[in-house]
């Protein structure tokens, strides 16, 4: 009987031996299996800007896909050294992306929080512009220079080479090709005078192919008198006046404490000045505010000339095009905005849009909303705008008759396009009719024009009489689809577009900055090796 309670209990321990091992194994196993995340970089190109202070602005464009697994959506981004600023983080279409600090004692770099959802084997671009402090230092080997050493960020998990690697570094004003020396043994591959640029010279390395774990270290070299760098220690006139300081501190305290003495107890008061919500803005300028893609602000801006009558568009496709216009006589036109003074003028002679321009129409109009924003809540404004579609909205779905709707469309359109799901709330209207008015503008002249042949309610375009009613849904798909059309076809190259658009806010002197666009290598670059102290690599990177 011993013997038979002996071998069971040995038979139980076994079993729950065996269970223990197998949790454990499969606690090791499964969650391995889960994470296995597997990822491709495509491209990275780094621009860079070297300031007069010896800090740089530096462009970081990625493009990854992931390949396998189930990923969060998170890459992480390498930064050359501490105190990096980050002007913004976005996404091809130009859509702010979340970011955070991974900086540690020895990281330095960000967290990028992709737009969800994830899908697999689709590339994923982005763009992190960031400020770093410190960059440019002396230049031990050429006496009277100074440079800086660079490396993108490597990704050592990623499967495979990175497809294209670029760096381009726009020197100071006034650096010539002959002052230009490379410090690291990698030989330029082209230097030129940028025009995009305001003419200043580039130094430009490109690699296919490049292993995605290695460093691609370049550098430049250029005399020191084109920048004014910060002393490397403390003068000995600091500590002096330090010292002052502390003995007048010291002084003032205790005169302060005999005052207290004599003198009555009165309660600290704290007082917080908060101006609130910045109201005024027009639909355009709140447009900002509320985050919208650049393409679509510009597309507002047509729309709201549009309603001024100063433009009518003439081609969605492939590209937009569009024909100043003259008020019919008799009226007289809004003065234009100033956002619309400077759209007009990226229109070309045959109708297309300098996309230049444009792009300096919407920093232009980005800057000037944050300079009024100053000393306001953009919490507050955020969400008060917000309000202001939301009534919009509700002005427009409470109006029964089909004429009062028609008339609250009108009357509500520029707010109506301020909501980011303006398309599906549109479409989303009750079955009814709807007569749209021979004065409407924005919408005969406008991109949703419903010129196509082949459809049993064609509306009567402005000047031939009165309009035909049609089915709000009708109408709805005319207005959704042009806008979707100007959107698309606003420029030729989203992506090239997008990279205009980097000039960080901070700057106001700074020009429209974009991707290096130069993909040639020149072999006659007579330049000697330099030697700078200061080589700055790109901490290492990675996608989870």
């Amino acid at each position: 009987m011993v013997m038979r309670n002996r071998i069971h209990s040995t038979v139980i321990l076994s079993v729950v031996i065996i269970s223990v091992l197998c949790l454990q194994v499969a606690s090791q196993t499964v969650p391995s299996a889960q994470a296995q995340i597997t990822y491709v970089v495509s491209k990275e190109w780094s621009k860079i800007w070297v300031n007069k202070d010896g800090s740089i602005d530096l462009m970081c464009n990625i493009t990854m896909s992931y390949t396998s697994g189930s990923p969060q959506g998170i890459v992480t981004v390498g930064m050359p050294k501490g105190g990096f600023q980050v002007e913004y983080v976005r996404d091809i279409s130009g859509s702010s992306l979340q970011y955070s600090d991974a900086s540690s004692s020895s990281f330095h770099g960000i967290d990028v929080s992709l737009k969800k959802p994830i899908v697999l084997n689709q590339p994923n671009t982005f763009i992190v512009f960031v400020v770093v402090p410190g960059m440019v230092s002396s230049d031990s080997t050429n006496t009277g220079n100074v440079g800086m050493q660079f490396s993108p960020s490597t990704f050592a998990s990623a499967s495979g080479p990175i497809g294209n690697v670029r760096v381009a570094m726009v020197l100071p004003q006034g650096v010539n090709s002959s002052q230009v020396k490379y410090p690291t043994g990698v030989p330029f591959d082209n230097v030129f005078n940028d025009p995009a640029e305001e003419n200043k010279l580039v130094v430009y390395w490109e690699r296919n192919n490049w292993s995605a774990s290695q460093q691609f270290m370049v550098g430049v070299s250029f005399p020191a008198t084109y920048v004014t760098l910060a002393p490397s220690g403390p003068s000995p006139w600091l500590y002096a006046i330090i010292g002052a300081l502390v003995v007048a501190a010291v002084g003032l305290l205790a005169l302060v404490l005999r005052r207290r003495k004599r003198e009555p107890y009165v309660k600290p008061r704290v007082a917080v000045e908060a101006l609130g919500a910045l109201r005024g803005l027009t639909a355009v300028e709140a447009a900002v505010v509320l985050d919208l893609k650049p393409v679509r602000v510009l597309t507002m801006i047509i729309f709201s000339l549009l309603m001024k009558h100063k433009l009518q568009v003439t081609q969605t496709a492939p590209i937009i095009k569009v024909k100043q216009l003259e008020p019919p006589a008799g009226e007289t036109a809004p003065n234009p905005r100033y956002y619309e003074i400077d759209f007009l003028k990226s229109v070309e002679p045959d109708g297309t849009l300098n996309e230049m321009r444009l792009a300096r129409t919407f920093l232009s109009l980005r800057d000037n909303v944050d300079r009024r924003l100053r000393g306001y809540s953009r919490t507050d404004t955020v969400g008060y705008y917000k309000s202001v579609v939301s009534k919009a909205w509700d002005q427009v779905t409470r109006a029964g008759a089909p004429e009062l709707k028609g008339e609250a469309i009108d009357q509500n359109i520029d707010w109506l396009l301020a909501d980011s799901d303006f398309e599906n709330r549109f479409k989303a209207f009750p079955p009814m009719v709807i007569l749209p008015r021979p004065g409407w503008w924005w919408y005969w002249y406008g991109p949703g024009t419903p010129s196509a042949g082949g459809r049993a309610t064609t509306p009567t375009p402005i000047g031939t009489g009165q309009a035909n009613p049609i089915p709000i849904q009708e109408f709805a798909n005319n207005v959704v689809r042009g806008l979707e059309q100007t959107s698309n076809n606003i420029v030729k190259d989203v992506q090239g577009f997008t990279n205009r658009l980097v000039a960080p806010q901070r700057a106001q002197e700074r020009s429209v900055r974009g991707a290096s666009h130069c993909v040639c290598a020149c072999h006659a670059c007579a330049c000697a090796c330099a030697c700078v102290g200061c080589a700055c690599a790109c901490a290492g990177g990675g996608a989870r």
